[in-house]
Parts: C-alpha cells; sequence; structure tokens
C-alpha cells in the first residue's frame, strides 16, 4: 500500500513534468524558429516479491521523467519584410555572439541592424559569419560626399566599398565574427576605354533645290545698240555639284540709288548661259551693276547621322559621346564617303576636350573600307578605343560588316556597346541561397559584404535550451562544425532571403499529448487517494 501511494505521488509528479513541457510548446506556437520539446519518462527501479514462481515477480517503485527531447522538424517558411529576415531550409543553425562573450545558435532568422551597423538578433546578439576580404573603408570625394548628404541630410566624408566580388574562404567554426552592413556605401566608377558600334546605316541620298552663289566679277554684262544690257557667263561644275542643262540662272542688278531689278537665263548644255536683251530703265547706267548671280539647280542631299554612346567618368559623372557622319557627296570611284566628327559632352550639353575628325570609307556594296578615326581622349577618364568595325579583306569572312555598314532603303540600326560602370550608391541588402550578404547599388551592380556561418552538430538534440529562442553546445551535443567535402564547406541548408523559419510545434499533437497527460494524471492522482483509503481502513482495522 505505501508503495502505491509513492507511485502514485511520483506519478503525479512525472505528468506534471509532461504537462510543463506541452504547454510550453503550445505557448510557443507562434515563436519564430522555435523547435518543440517531447517528455520522455522513465520507470525507476524494481523490487523482487518472489523467487518462488516461474517468472519473476516483482514491483515497480514509481516512475520518473528521463528528458526533454528536443525535435528539429522543419519549419515551414513564412514571407515577411525585414530586410535580413532569413530562413533556414535543412539541418543547422545560425551562431550568434551572447552579451557574455559566448557563441550559441539559434534557428530564428529575424535578423536587424543595429544602431552601429552590426548584424543583430531580435535580442541584440551579434550574428556570425565571414566579411569579405575586399570590405573596406573608403574615402569620399567633395562631390560623392556631397550626393551622399542628400542622403543623410549632412555630407559623409567617409564610408565602405567592396573592391572585389571574388570568392572567399570562410575560416573555421572558431574564426566567424559578428557581420557588419553598414548603409554608407559606395561603389566608384570604372571609366570608359572603349566604344563599338555596329550595325546598318541607310545610304539613300535625297535631292533637293538649292540656289549656288556665282561669282558676278566673272560675269559678262555687254550693252546693246538699243540701250538694254546682256549678260554671258558659264557655271564651273566643281563648284556647282548638280548644275545642268535647263537649270536657271537668277541675276540680281542694282546701282547706287538702292533701285533693284532681277531677270532670269537657263544654262546650255554646255553650262554657259546668255540672257536676251534685259532692258534696265530705271538704274542709274553709270553705278549699274550685278549685285547677285545665283544657279537653282535640284543637287543631292548629304546624308547626316548620329552616333552616341554613354561615357563613366573618373570622377563619378556620366558624359555622352558623340560621332556625328556626314555623306560626302560626289561619290568617288564608286566609293562612299563620310566625314566624320567626334566630341564628347558633358551632362551639361557641353563640349569637353578636342574634337576628333576622320573619314569612314565604304565600297559600292556599304563593307567598310577605311576608318582613320581610333580613339579620342576624355579629360575625365583617359583614352577611349572607337571601333566602327574592321575593314573588308576579300581573305577574311565577314570583315567590313562586323562593324558599321551602310544598306540603300534600310532603317538605321545601330548596336552600342561599351565597357565601363557607373558609380554605385548603396539601396538595399538581399541574402543568396549560400548565405551570402550582397549589397545592391544604384547602378546594378551586386556586391558580397559577407556570408553567414552555417554550424552543424554530431548530436543536435544534445542542446541546451537557455532560452530568448537560442541554444547551448553541450558535452552530449558535441562542438560546433562545418560540414566540410574535400577542403570545401558544404551547406546542408538553404538560406531563404525574405522568410523566417516557422514553429515547428503541431497543435494537433500538443493538444492530443495534454489530454492524455492530463488523464494519467488525474489517475496517478486517483492512486494517491485509493492507497490513503486503505492505509486509513488498515490502521481501523487495527484499533
Amino acid at each position: 500500500m505505501m508503495s502505491s501511494f509513492y507511485n502514485g505521488v511520483e506519478g503525479v509528479k512525472t505528468q506534471s513534468f509532461g504537462i510543463d513541457i506541452t504547454a510550453n510548446n503550445i505557448a510557443n506556437i507562434n515563436t519564430t524558429g522555435f523547435k518543440h520539446s517531447g517528455a520522455e519518462f522513465k520507470d525507476i527501479f524494481y523490487s523482487v516479491v518472489s523467487t518462488q514462481s516461474t517468472n519473476p515477480a516483482q514491483r515497480g517503485l514509481a516512475a520518473s521523467y528521463a528528458a526533454s527531447k528536443l525535435y528539429f522538424d522543419q519549419g515551414s517558411p513564412a514571407a515577411s519584410e525585414g530586410e535580413f529576415d532569413v530562413a533556414l531550409q535543412g539541418k543547422g543553425f545560425f551562431g550568434v555572439l551572447g552579451a557574455d562573450g559566448g557563441v550559441y545558435y539559434t534557428r530564428n532568422g529575424s535578423f536587424r541592424r543595429d544602431a552601429a551597423g552590426n548584424l543583430v538578433d531580435s535580442y541584440g546578439n551579434f550574428v556570425l559569419g565571414t566579411m569579405n576580404p575586399a570590405f573596406s573603408t573608403t574615402a569620399y570625394s567633395d562631390r560623392v560626399a556631397e550626393l551622399m548628404g542628400y542622403m543623410y541630410g549632412t555630407p559623409v566624408r567617409e564610408g565602405y566599398t567592396v573592391s572585389s566580388n571574388a570568392g572567399f574562404d570562410i575560416g573555421t567554426p572558431a574564426s566567424q565574427s559578428n557581420l557588419f552592413v553598414p548603409t554608407n556605401m559606395y561603389l566608384p566608377p570604372q571609366t570608359t576605354q572603349n566604344v563599338k558600334w555596329n550595325g546598318s546605316l541607310d545610304s539613300s541620298v535625297k535631292t533637293e533645290i538649292v540656289m549656288i552663289d556665282l561669282d558676278p566679277n566673272q560675269l559678262t554684262l555687254t550693252k546693246t545698240d538699243e540701250g538694254k544690257y546682256i549678260v554671258s557667263g558659264s557655271v564651273n561644275l566643281e563648284e556647282t555639284f548638280g548644275a545642268k542643262a535647263g537649270d536657271k540662272v537668277i541675276l540680281n542688278f542694282s546701282d547706287a540709288n538702292g533701285v533693284k531689278k532681277s531677270f532670269e537665263a537657263v544654262l546650255d548644255e554646255n553650262l554657259s548661259f546668255t540672257s536676251n536683251a534685259l532692258d534696265l530703265d530705271g538704274l542709274d547706267p553709270d553705278t549699274l551693276e550685278i549685285s547677285t548671280a545665283q544657279v537653282a539647280t535640284e543637287q543631292q542631299k548629304a546624308n547626316k547621322d548620329t552616333l552616341e554612346a554613354p561615357i563613366y567618368n573618373a570622377d563619378g559623372s556620366k558624359s555622352t559621346l558623340r560621332l556625328s557622319l556626314e555623306r560626302v557627296l560626289p561619290d568617288v570611284g564608286g566609293n562612299m564617303q563620310y566625314k566624320v566628327n567626334a566630341q564628347i559632352y558633358n551632362d551639361k550639353g557641353e563640349a569637353v576636350g578636342d574634337a576628333v575628325e576622320g573619314n569612314l570609307v565604304f565600297n559600292e556594296f556599304g563593307a567598310l573600307l577605311e576608318s582613320n578615326i581610333p580613339s579620342i581622349n576624355n579629360p575625365n577618364g583617359g583614352a577611349i578605343n572607337l571601333d566602327l568595325g574592321t575593314p573588308y579583306d576579300p581573305n577574311i569572312t565577314g570583315s567590313g560588316y562586323s562593324g558599321i555598314y551602310i544598306r540603300p532603303g534600310v532603317e538605321k540600326n545601330i548596336v552600342t556597346q561599351h565597357d565601363g560602370i557607373a558609380e554605385g550608391f548603396f539601396e538595399k541588402y538581399n541574402i543568396a541561397e549560400d548565405g551570402s550578404i550582397f549589397a545592391s547599388f544604384s547602378n546594378g551592380m551586386n556586391a558580397v559584404v559577407g556570408r553567414l556561418a552555417l554550424y552543424n552538430f554530431i548530436n543536435e538534440q544534445g542542446l541546451a535550451a537557455v532560452g530568448d529562442n537560442i541554444f547551448a553546445a553541450t558535452g552530449n551535443s558535441g562542438e560546433a562544425n562545418f560540414i566540410m567535402s574535400n577542403g570545401q564547406i558544404i551547406n546542408t541548408a538553404q538560406f531563404k532571403g525574405g522568410f523566417l523559419e516557422q514553429s515547428n510545434v503541431d497543435l494537433g499533437v500538443e493538444l492530443s499529448n495534454l489530454i492524455v497527460m492530463q488523464k494519467a494524471f488525474d489517475a496517478s492522482s486517483k492512486s494517491i487517494t485509493t492507497s490513503d483509503q486503505m492505509i486509513q481502513k488498515a490502521i481501523n482495522m487495527k484499533r
């Protein structure tokens, strides 16, 4: 009877332990990264009642709690809005440095930036990892400092940059340190050194009516016996490209009194003309002169095109390289020639540096034969190589068409290629699947600032929960380690930025456990009262 009494007492204590574990699980059902525990029990010892029977006759002497077993089942990922929120999908733990200087481990990836720019968890513990060795401080120019000032309210003279995105060794578990994620970051520009154009230009020639001036001193003015005047002369074809028989010659007369008269003549097949007898009454014969003479002719209009490319300067500013192309007419020997003027303009549209002139020559099929404008000097970035294509070589397939070429009647279709990268100002952070922390910049570039550490244990269930949703290593768990293969760290989990791992508590299971342990508690308490009643009856019988 006494044994049953104490068995009942131990049963109540044991089931209370189980209810405590279950209640704690239920209380943390919404705790990020929480891992539920399961109560484990054991029997204590047995006494032998009799050794006379075939089978042992033993009496159990109570039960007790054995352990609270941690279950590291995967919790569901839930989308979040925190800049540094990250969930682990797989095995492993984040590492944090506690206020006492000890290293602890957690599945709670709800991280943030503290006032000093350090990456910390929800409780202010430093998050551990490895910084990129190429991450360093940098001094800003006055211009950059002022631009930074627009974002921070005051000029920022110094900040941080990443000079390389090359892979780096994350080291050992013992070498991990707190991660630094500042916002005053800047990527200096990479100056433009090469520009290339390729594609087609329309080589069609348009015509227009133009007025070409003639030298009045080269014309002959003759007075007839009737007192009228005849003007004769000829046109130089080289000076009046396009002139032909039938074109009109406009003759303008004036005298010292300001009286003016105009007449027309017509070119013959020899590009000469002789006017009719002109009546110039009203003009002073003594001061009469041919003030101007012009030929009105249909002439080919030179094609004009513009090629442009952005230029990134050493001081971070941006300029524009502009090539102005103008067709040179008439064509010579079947080839087509363009005069080229290259000039750099700053962001205000002002020309900077010296212009460079050259020529492009194409054959009758539009292939590039010659390009003699190889480079231009940028006062704010050095020489820029200009690639307009490889001149035609009958022995090289595709030559003459690798850059700029011309075709009649085609629409202008030019592709511009250039190197150089604009300066970049920090915009936001992202966490990649391998735990790398990327800083995104305004120029579209990304830079790896550091990498989160992923710790593993031989026996993760041997970890000790210490509160604040973190665990400490124990002798049963073993030391924290990285999983290695051929000298390379293997991640046993995927880092999922923008998500948080939810608690792995199953409310249905916990409520079921609660009912079972409540009934066990009630039964144990019933055995106490029953034993008490039996003891009381035995005492009464003795009386």
